[in-house]
Parts: structure tokens; C-alpha cells; sequence
């Protein structure tokens, strides 16, 4: 039970770095902030969802609880 804190926090951190990213390649392309993250949402969620999946896979994997 205590295995959330970590697949969130793995999975927040993943996510926060694709949109940082994302957001800062769109805005330096010349893209509005606005929507340079309105356009990072979805592969932000996507991320999250990937990441935390492979967080509590590979604790499966490993023997983790």
C-alpha cells in the first residue's frame, strides 16, 4: 500500500518534464504560451498514465509490494 506515494510521485515527475519541455520548444518555435500548453496537455496525460503503469510493473517485476 505504501508503493502510491512513489508511483505518483515517479509519475508526476515524468509528466512535469514532458511539459516543461514541450512547452518550451513550442514557445521557442514561436508559439503563444497558451497555447503551447493547451497543445502539451494531452501527451502530458498520456505520460502520466505510461509512467506510473511502468512504475508498478517493473515493482512487480522486481518483487516490490
Amino acid at each position: 500500500m505504501t508503493r502510491w506515494p512513489r508511483v505518483l510521485a515517479v509519475a508526476l515527475l515524468a509528466a512535469g518534464l514532458w511539459f516543461g519541455i514541450g512547452v518550451w520548444q513550442r514557445t521557442r518555435a514561436g508559439v503563444d504560451f497558451g497555447d503551447a500548453a493547451r497543445a502539451e496537455l494531452l501527451l502530458t496525460l498520456i505520460i502520466f498514465v505510461v509512467a506510473a503503469g511502468w512504475v508498478i510493473v517493473s515493482d512487480r517485476v522486481r518483487g516490490r509490494k
